[in-house]
């Protein structure tokens, strides 16, 4: 899956209108400055998945809450969303954590919390495990897949054609986890792809990338100045505040209103019209992520969301959508498209 040959780039008409994707990670809490355990299972957060609901439903966003095993396995997790899915307002998806997820056949390491590092069996098997409880607790099959920690690897693509699943959302771009012995995203960009045996399944990345006078050459320019030798120049920061050069998620996690916005605005210049925003469901109650830390944080987290919706949705006129919509209109304008002579 992570080859460029394995991929055929969706085009997307400049003209048209725009698309924006929600995509919560859904999932337990725990301390995201420390090892990973089994243990960690609470999942109180989710009580307060409302209050993100409720700016989704103000925009008539149809977010995708991708679940994971703690999250679909205990009623204080999936009872909240039921009620959103019941009333259509939400879709559901799988969230592979591979640590918390049975049967747990692997040690807990950084290596092996990237599922795609796990042995294909293994694998497919916790993604099975996940997605038949999935369908339990919400009476439908998950068709949409994250990979935890974006952890997609060489067998995911295969896993998701046998299980059914018709798009994924784990690439990151312009992100390198290779560190961690993670996947290497860096030269991947935010454009949808289709890939796997047939070219059946939608790729959906994260919408990063870059905003400044300097973007053209953005992934040259960043990977140059994230070398260990110059990465202690701080260079990448100064370019960031010159606004010469800035690498943003488009999440409300991390970032400011205004990198956000320029970010929306310079992709939207350079024809983007696909946008993935993506946030983290514990970040709805102060406490569980580095990004909320209290009321006032929570505040201003679902005011960033509001402003970049503002944006999308209102000044550049997309429209919301889900990935399962997207792939029915993309796999329509595919057929539609008129095939040259030879």
């Amino acid at each position: 899956m992570l080859n460029p040959a394995a991929r055929d780039y969706v085009t997307v008409d400049p003209a048209g209108p725009a698309r924006l994707v929600v995509v919560v990670d859904t999932e337990e809490e725990f301390d995201w400055s420390a090892g990973r355990s089994r243990q960690n299972t609470s999942v109180r957060a989710i009580r307060s998945v409302g209050r993100l609901q409720r700016v989704f439903d103000e925009y008539r966003i149809t977010p995708v809450y991708v679940v994971d095993y703690p999250v679909a396995a205990q009623p204080e997790g999936y009872e909240p969303l039921q009620d959103i899915l019941h009333d259509g307002r939400c879709l559901i998806g799988a969230h592979l954590h591979p640590w918390v997820n049975p049967p747990f056949t692997e040690p807990v390491s950084s290596r092996t919390s990237f599922p795609g590092n796990l042995p294909p069996d293994v694998e497919g098997t916790k993604l099975r495990v996940l997605g038949e409880l999935i369908g339990e607790r919400f009476g439908t099959a998950a068709t949409i897949y994250k990979a935890g920690r974006y952890g997609i690897g060489p067998n995911t693509a295969g896993i998701l054609e046998e299980q059914g699943y018709e798009a994924d959302l784990s690439v990151c771009p312009r992100m390198d986890y290779s560190r961690e012995a993670g996947p290497d995203f860096s030269k991947f960009c935010a454009s949808p792809y289709w890939f796997g045996r047939g070219r059946r399944l939608l790729e959906l990345p994260l919408t990063v990338g870059f905003s400044g006078v300097l973007r053209r050459w953005g992934p040259t320019i960043h990977r140059m100045l994230s070398r260990p030798g110059l990465a202690q120049t701080r260079a990448i920061g100064a370019c960031a505040r010159l606004r010469l050069l800035d690498k943003v998620w488009l999440s409300p996690e991390g970032f400011r209103t205004e990198e956000l916005l320029r970010l929306g605005r310079a992709l939207w210049q350079d024809g983007q019209r696909i946008f993935s925003f993506a946030l983290h469901s514990p970040s709805a109650e102060p406490g569980h992520t580095p990004y909320v830390r209290s009321t006032l944080e929570l505040s201003e987290f679902l005011s960033r969301c509001r402003r970049v919706f503002d944006l999308l949705l209102g000044e550049l006129g997309a429209q919301p959508s889900t990935p399962l919509t997207l792939k029915r209109e993309l796999s329509d304008s595919a057929r539609r498209k008129p095939v040259e002579a030879p």
